[in-house]
């Protein structure tokens, strides 16, 4: 008997067990809660899902949570009058891309919410933003906020209309911070701008809200294996490869973590790193701030010191009421821990936490854009493609100068840092007249 005193007490029963009294929508939610709650309860569902006692529609709903659509689809179809088992029906239709037999799965599409928003999904991925735009007006007083939000920006989107898609996403995340695709969305859209923290924690945050989405997961393991977390980037194609066993991008990407993760792995690294992440999700509450800085910073919806860092100066500056004496205060504090404000995301990486910043390069050793030797010139001016720009900000290259003084071995010993990259280095470097050291 369920514990109705304890709010987790149906999330902790078996996974398959919810739906055998009925299948409605908030019971497919709880099996979903439910199955994802606990490695033990996922194993449980894959165990059942492949044995003697799993058929029928309870089997489809699982086989559909766990990302296997292909197998989902026959179950399901055997009880497809059921509203609910028909709309995920033709959701895994769609991911199989048969868009025509699953429009015609949604026979509720006009008063079902849930229908309504798989039928604005078929037309998403037909590719005809207008006639997206002309039934998400039709639907208006069907769909959920949140949806009718995101299919918005799904429309923008497909015009090209970046700004307004990323606005359209947040606005539907501010209806529903669960939103596994405008959460995916959105990661997306941060991280083809290059910002890969934000976008590795929506990746995340998407990934909390099964069914598993074959994309995010790959995308969140190349971001890891980017960031030399090559043990976690194995984990999201181990999860991607157990949803798509043939899946070609999963299989080539661990294939290359693996080899990665054999040369470069190192466990003093993983420590630092979670060191590192731990203590950027440190809430701001926790310094010993004034109430004024606080407060400010708690306006601007600044809430752990990973938050705080990527702000420069001129963005707290702008803020009404945050002046000069707040602004110190926070640098000082900052700098105790080595850390200050406007850091990117590879100056975090290569950060060793509590070891204060190094002081200030004299005017010698400072990069000079108007020197007329290339030598004394910023590196930045060479133009580099993202991944060649990520290990010059690895190893602290700040002039063209330090980076002619590193020798082929030096940058290929860099993770991720292959021929093609040492290739663009030295070509950039001989139209300067200058050329790698040895």
């Amino acid at each position: 008997m369920t514990d109705l005193g304890n709010p987790n007490a149906t999330l902790d029963r078996p996974p398959m067990e919810l739906l055998a009294d009925r299948i409605d929508y908030e019971t497919l939610s709880d099996f979903r809660k439910s199955a994802f709650r606990t490695m033990q309860q996922l194993e449980r569902l894959r165990d059942w899902v492949d044995g003697p006692e799993a058929s029928g529609a309870r089997r489809g709903l699982a086989l559909w949570v766990l990302g296997r659509h292909k197998d989902a689809v026959p179950e399901l179809q055997k009880e497809a009058n059921n509203p609910v088992v028909a709309n995920c029906l033709a959701r895994s239709l769609c991911e199989l891309g048969r868009l025509d037999e699953a429009e015609k799965v949604l026979t509720q599409a006009g008063s079902d919410p849930h229908q309504a928003a798989t039928m604005l999904e078929i037309l998403d991925r037909r590719g005809d933003p207008d006639k997206l735009l002309a039934a998400l007006e039709k639907n208006a007083g069907v769909l959920t906020p949140a949806d009718a939000a995101y299919y918005r920006g799904r429309a923008h989107e497909q015009r090209f209309e970046a700004e307004a898609a990323i606005a359209a996403y947040d606005d539907a995340l501010r209806h529903d911070p669960t939103h596994t695709q405008a959460l995916f969305r959105l990661a997306l859209n941060v991280d083809l701008r290059g910002e890969d923290e934000e976008a590795r924690e929506l990746y995340e945050r998407s990934l909390m809200n099964p069914p598993v989405n074959l994309a995010c997961v790959v995308n969140l393991g190349i971001l890891y294996e980017d960031a030399g977390n090559y043990r976690r980037a194995m984990q999201c194609f181990d999860l991607a490869l157990q949803c798509d066993p043939t899946n070609p991008r999963a299989r080539l990407y661990r294939r290359d973590a693996s080899a990665a993760l054999n040369m470069y792995y190192d466990e003093d690294q993983e420590r630092r790193e979670d060191k590192r992440n731990k203590i950027l999700r440190t809430p701001i509450n926790d310094f010993e701030l004034s109430v004024r800085s606080r407060n400010c910073l708690a306006k601007m919806n600044i809430r752990t010191l990973g938050d705080l860092v990527k702000k420069t100066e001129a963005e707290l500056l702008s803020y009404k009421n945050f002046g000069e004496t707040s602004l110190n205060e926070i640098k000082e504090s900052l700098r105790s821990k080595g850390l200050r404000l406007g850091m990117t995301v590879a100056e975090l990486s290569g950060r060793d936490f509590g070891v204060p910043e190094a002081p200030p390069l004299s005017p010698e050793e400072a990069p000079d854009p108007n020197s007329p030797d290339p030598a004394r010139r910023p590196v930045t001016e060479l133009d580099l493609s993202v991944r060649s720009r990520r290990i010059v900000d690895l190893l602290k290259i700040r002039t063209i100068g330090d980076l002619a003084n590193k020798t082929e071995a030096e940058l290929l010993a860099c993770p991720n840092f292959g021929q093609t990259s040492l290739n663009e280095i030295k070509t950039k470097l001989d139209e300067l007249g200058l050329s790698l050291r040895g």
